[in-house]
This record gives C-alpha cells, sequence and structure tokens, in this order.
C-alpha cells in the first residue's frame, strides 16, 4: 500500500508518496491553500489526481487542535477558514480515497516511533520548534491526545510563575516567534519586515513596555534562525542573551515534561535544535536541575536529536494513516 501525505503548513502544502515500509518518494510542495474551503479542497483535488493510481490513501497532517477520531480541526492554527470543519470527508471528497487526519506535531512524534528516535521505546515525548513549540506525546507507541486534543503544546508551558502575561509562554522564549521578537527589541529592527510579521506587532502591542524606546529608526535585517546563528558564531552580545534565555526555556521545559510523565526519551526536532550545541546544552541544563535538586538517576532525562528533518511529518501522516486502518 502506498500513502500519500500532505503536510499543511503555514507557507506551503508538502506532499509525498509514502509506502508501508516508509520509504518516502516523489516529494514536493505547492502553495498552501489559506484562503478558502474551496482553496483547500482544489489543492487535495490536484494532488490527488497526480497521484491517481499510485496511492491507496491519503494521511493528512494540519497545525491545530484535530479530533483525529472523526478528523474535525477545532480550532487554533492558521487554517482558520477550516476551523469546525472537517478535514476527513472534505479530504476524502476532493480525492475519492480513504483518509486520516492528524495535528502536524502529533505527526512529527508518529515520524519518531515508526523510523526515528523512538522505534525502541513504548513512552517517550518530541518537542518540535518551530515558529511556537508543537510536539506529541506518545504512549504505548501511539498518541496521547488528551482532553480537548491539546497533548504536546508545549508553546504554552508556563516558565515564570506568577507572570499571567504572554511573556511566560514557552513559545516566547524557546519558540522561534519569541527568538525574533527579543532580536528585533534588543537590536532594534524593522518588525514588518520578519516571518509572521502580524503576529510579532500584536505581540509588541502588549509586550513592548518591556524594553526601552528607541530614538533610531529600525533596521532592515531580517532575525531568522540563519542569522541568529550567525550572530551567534560571531559572538554577538544580544544574540548570546537570546541564546541563553532560550536554553534555560527549553531545559525548563523538557525536565517538567520528565518529572510529570517520565518518558525513556525526549527528542528535539524542527528549527534551531539543528544547531549542533542546542541538544548538548540542554542536557546540560538538565543535569543542573537534577544536581541542584538532588534528583535520583531514576529521573534522568534523555534528550536526543530528531533522526528527521523536511520529511518527518509526511511519514507520520502516513503512519497515522496505516495505525488507524488497522483499528
Amino acid at each position: 500500500m502506498n500513502i500519500l501525505s500532505l503536510d499543511f503548513g503555514g507557507s506551503s502544502v508538502k506532499y509525498g508518496l509514502v509506502t508501508q515500509d516508509g520509504v518516502v518518494s516523489d516529494t514536493g510542495k505547492c502553495p498552501a491553500p489559506l484562503g478558502s474551503v474551496d482553496a483547500f479542497q482544489d489543492t487535495v483535488r490536484s494532488l490527488a489526481e497526480e497521484f491517481r493510481g499510485r496511492a491507496q490513501g491519503i494521511g493528512v497532517s494540519i497545525p491545530g487542535h484535530v479530533d483525529s477520531e472523526k478528523g474535525v480541526l477545532l480550532g487554533t492554527g492558521v487554517y482558520r477558514q477550516l476551523h469546525g470543519k472537517n478535514i476527513r470527508r472534505l479530504t476524502e471528497r476532493a480525492s475519492a480515497l480513504p483518509v486520516r487526519v492528524e495535528n502536524d506535531g502529533n505527526c512529527g512524534a508518529l515520524s519518531e516511533v515508526w523510523k526515528g528516535q523512538l522505534q525502541d521505546c513504548r513512552d517517550g515525548a518530541v518537542i518540535i520548534l518551530g515558529s511556537a513549540i508543537g510536539g506529541g506525546i506518545v504512549k504505548d507507541r501511539r498518541i496521547h491526545s488528551g482532553s480537548g486534543f491539546s497533548a504536546g503544546e508545549f508553546s504554552y508551558a508556563v516558565l515564570t510563575p506568577g507572570d499571567y502575561t504572554r511573556w511566560t509562554a514557552g513559545y516566547m522564549s524557546a519558540g522561534m516567534l519569541g527568538v525574533t521578537y527579543k532580536l528585533c527589541k534588543l537590536k532594534n529592527l524593522d518588525l514588518s519586515i520578519q516571518d509572521a510579521a502580524p503576529t510579532l506587532f500584536r505581540l509588541d502591542e502588549s509586550l513592548r513596555s518591556r524594553y526601552p524606546v528607541s530614538t533610531k529608526p529600525p533596521r532592515a535585517i531580517r532575525a531568522d534562525g540563519l542569522q541568529f546563528e550567525r550572530w551567534l558564531d560571531k559572538g554577538d552580545p544580544d544574540a548570546q542573551q537570546v541564546y541563553r534565555e532560550f536554553i534555560t526555556a527549553l531545559g525548563a521545559i523538557a525536565f517538567n515534561i520528565q518529572a510529570c510523565y517520565a518518558p525513556e526519551k525526549i527528542v528535539l526536532a524542527g528549527g534551531i535544535s539543528a544547531m549542533p550545541q542546542v541538544v548538548p546544552d540542554v542536557n546540560r541544563e538538565i543535569g543542573q536541575y537534577c544536581q541542584g535538586m538532588g534528583v535520583e538517576e531514576t529521573m534522568g532525562v534523555r534528550v536526543v536529536q530528531s533522526a528527521f528533518k523536511s520529511e518527518a511529518n509526511l511519514l507520520g501522516a502516513a503512519y497515522n494513516f496505516l495505525q488507524r486502518m488497522e483499528e
């Protein structure tokens, strides 16, 4: 059996054909259909036609809270026109193929269970660093969805008890959105040219008072992941400050996951997790918590780097399809 995997992201749809043994081929991408339900179905229809006769089913990965049993997108995420819609039914009507749907973070976690770092584990967790912080909780080699299908929303981990603003949320320190915002404020960079500029402006409305007002015009430099890494390599003090906050936040999130759930492994994936110093620095941070609290070795956490890059959600969407078709 071959599965056509569709990974709906904020700017594009990645697609590929995945065999039941986990071999990915014929990958590509097309623009994200953010405008309407019709645009979504047109994209599905076009891709299903391209793979007609070669795919026997479709696995969908999409951001937001997903009722993976019914295939309904409950809310959150950039596909606002699809909130409350039955994605599974819309996709089946457009493709004439059986379909299964799962949240993108959970698809990332399933890829690790199937062919990645969690192959030898029953219980695990995956932290996915993107604009925010997604992820998944794996229990008995299946996704634990939790109440409201919202398990794994590490973006909203509280990092500063008693601070009830966005500032305390995990994504403000460990997500690229928060990293970019902090760099822009520290270096007086133009928010309007950044990725996710509208969201950065909304953040600025509530958080600008935390930074001094600059009298100089903002500089036209994009503070993306590559630029962040360049500044770190040059020893830039602003970038180093933001990186220290990033590692502190990520270490706290991982340690708390371990304390509450005790997975066999925690996998770090996506975005700036690929920088070679990140995993060792996070493990060092966790070690300091263990030493300072006198935590026994049995509570220690092992954070490892993901086995995948761009194909993770394609694999996870296919594996979700295969698991659910067996039920």
